[in-house]
């Protein structure tokens, strides 16, 4: 009897014991990781960085068959014309207001890349590299599915879907 007291007694010492280095541990990593991150944005700063991207114009102040490239964004409407006697080509930043998400494509002749993609709610999102220099962003939910490739072909080159499953 004494010794199944002596044990339950050395147990219940170890279990405490552990109790308290795992508490510890928890309190180590809350501190050090979740108390110094930053705030999460708020709806209303994140709808203002969207609406000064989706009201942005570039324009090349190039004369005209000098190689220059001219992007004009306007409320999610883009134009862009280029000339084909390139030096260097500025970059063409276009943004795309989907039913799953606003996404920003940068395409310069070396690479397409996603600049941000912001999922609506219900939608995850998913930016892969895609044709070589060009990328794919696609935001997905249980019933649709939005998608933008956008890649570089003596200019910049994009294909949207949106699709409904039905469901």
């Amino acid at each position: 009897m004494r010794r199944s007291m002596t044990l339950a007694v050395a147990w219940l010492v170890a279990a405490g014991v552990a109790t308290v280095a795992a508490w510890q541990g928890v309190a180590i990593v809350t501190n050090q990781v979740t108390d110094n991150r930053p705030a999460p944005f708020e709806a209303a700063e994140v709808q203002a960085a969207l609406d000064e991207v989706a009201t942005t114009t570039t324009a090349s102040t190039a004369p005209p068959g000098s190689g220059a490239t001219t992007t004009t964004t306007t409320g999610g409407t883009t134009s862009t014309t280029a000339t084909t006697e390139t030096t260097e080509v500025e970059p063409v930043t276009i943004t795309y207001r989907m039913v799953g998400g606003t996404t920003a494509l940068r395409f310069t002749p070396s690479a397409v890349t996603a600049l941000f993609a912001i999922p609506n709610a219900g939608f995850e999102v998913d930016v892969d590299a895609d044709h070589g220099n060009g990328v794919r962003v696609e935001f997905e939910s249980e019933s649709n599915r939005s998608r933008v490739e956008g890649w570089w072909d003596g200019g910049p080159q994009e294909r949207t879907r949106e699709d409904d499953d039905g469901g």
